[in-house]
């Protein structure tokens, strides 16, 4: 790629030394950088780019990107193109779209935020697309799946460069139908920069991701997620939710949706909305209801329990409809959808119930707890969760609290601490449980916890582990090894563990 070729698309404030510079790579890690790239040096939340713009040289780089003293830079490094930007990361967007000739063009994208569920309406309609033979892709936390392919990933949202590598690997197997999360901290930092969804969902907004890492203040956090209003043509949005629909009527008064008359359909169960839910029952950890909404109305079953899951499944027949995916193809791919980590049950051939679940904040582990009480006639629920170090500090005894009101006995063990020490971690929790009156016991290694729990466990009891969910990695003290819940539960029961 000539660079006159690339600052002809991009945005850039001024650039030097530029000759006949051919780019035949994009990087902005030093570690993956190859001769030729051009190194954009991004101030991230960690590390500062413009520190590794040595190590970039050094392998050989043909042009540096930067926001900041471009004098030193320019005179420091004149056998290099030195370009100067306002933004690294939208420069990063620009340039790697460029790249990868703008694989999203003309892809059928469905964009998913919110706290909570966006793993599982992802799989809801990659599950409804497959029984009506639609190719589709999914891009989350769960990883990258298309055509059987699984390709784990570090980021709910991957990188803008990332995104357009999958994007392009997408369109050259064919695929035009991509779901993918939206997290909040990939819209702050402009990793979905150029994109735009044909269908954008907003599911709902509780406390999460507040750290000065990721979002300072809820308000922060607020903010970044209503953004998916400007990057969709179609949003769905969840009116029951009050922080949704403050930042619906919010849009809805705004310039932009004023001059583009964007279509909202809103979804409720609570309140009178275009799409809603009526005739829910709750049966032996299944859930059913009837759709009403664009015109239709039919009866839904989903082999998972939960009011939630039902707002989930509103949101993935909706999306199915625009498609003009026939019903018949809805209720199948509801029938049978398995989403890894979120509600999942592991069959160990037990008079008991082993359920992974990916709660981690105090709305997912209260909604989890309720959804399952909903459903139980007998039996306890036994409830093992940690909470995760180096980030909000405040959720650890509200969900100490919720465990405590909603189980009949928890286990309070370790999660990722990352660089905390876990019993720490776990007293703050055991100060939320102490304010109820629920029993409960302290195990910091969590393979003894989880034994603990089969142990115990009695018939018709449901043990739920709380806050892996798809995770296959534990984060104690800085120092990560793989673990995987399913692993451990097999490596108990045949006694390798």
């Amino acid at each position: 790629m000539d660079i006159h070729q690339l600052l002809s698309k991009t945005d850039y404030i001024k650039a030097s030394h530029l000759k006949d510079v051919i780019i035949s790579g994009i990087s902005f890690d030093s570690r993956k950088t190859k001769k030729n790239d051009i190194f954009v040096a991004i101030d991230g939340a960690d590390e500062d780019g413009h520190k590794y713009i040595d190590n970039a040289i050094q392998k050989g780089v043909a042009a540096i990107v930067i926001t900041k003293e471009y004098d030193f830079y320019r005179s420091k490094y004149p056998q290099v193109a030195t370009i100067l930007v306002e933004d690294s990361r939208i420069f990063l967007a620009q340039s790697s779209a460029l790249f990868f000739d703008y694989p999203s063009k003309n892809m059928n994208i469905i964009g998913i935020t919110g706290t909570k569920g966006k793993s599982t309406i992802s799989y809801m309609i990659k599950n409804i697309f497959d029984k009506a033979d639609l190719k589709s892709a999914v891009i989350g936390t769960i990883g990258i799946s298309y055509n059987n392919k699984l390709i784990e990933t570090n980021t709910t949202t991957p990188s803008s460069y990332e995104l357009n590598q999958i994007f392009s690997d997408i369109r050259n197997e064919k695929i035009s139908n991509c779901i993918m999360e939206v997290s909040s901290i990939s819209m702050k930092m402009n990793r979905v920069y150029g994109l735009h969804f044909n269908i954008g969902m907003y599911t709902n907004l509780t406390q999460a991701h507040i750290t000065q890492r990721e979002h300072p203040t809820f308000e922060d956090y607020y903010n970044s997620k209503k953004k998916i209003f400007e990057k969709s043509k179609v949003m769905l949005v969840n009116i029951d939710d009050e922080n949704v629909e403050k930042a619906l009527n919010e849009y809805l008064v705004s310039d932009h949706y004023i001059k583009t008359d964007n279509r909202i359909i809103s979804i409720g169960i609570d309140k009178k909305a275009d799409i809603i839910a009526e005739n829910i029952v709750y049966k032996n950890d299944k859930s059913s209801f009837t759709y009403k909404g664009l015109n239709k109305c039919f009866d839904v079953l989903i082999d998972i329990p939960g009011r939630f899951n039902i707002y989930n499944s509103l949101f993935a027949i909706t999306a199915a409809l625009l498609n003009d995916v026939d019903i018949i193809h809805i209720q199948n791919g509801l029938s049978d959808v398995q989403v890894r980590g979120r509600c999942e049950k592991v069959d160990i051939g037990k008079d008991y119930t082993m359920m992974i679940d990916y709660a981690q904040t105090p709305d997912s582990l209260l909604k989890i707890l309720q959804a399952v009480r909903e459903t139980k006639t007998s039996g306890r629920i036994i409830t093992l969760f940690g909470c995760g170090g180096d980030r909000d500090k405040s959720m650890r005894p509200m969900m100490g609290k919720i465990s405590g009101e909603n189980s009949d006995f928890t286990i309070i063990t370790s999660d990722n601490s990352r660089t905390e020490k876990p019993e720490k971690i776990i007293s703050m929790i055991e100060d939320g449980i102490k304010q109820t009156n629920g029993q409960y016991i302290c195990i910091t290694d969590r393979t003894e916890a989880i034994r603990y729990a089969m142990k115990i466990a009695k018939k018709d009891d449901i043990v739920i582990l709380a806050g892996k969910g798809n995770e296959t990695y534990l984060d104690v003290m800085g120092v990560k090894t793989h673990y995987d819940e399913r692993e451990v539960i097999f490596g108990i029961l045949e006694g390798k563990i």
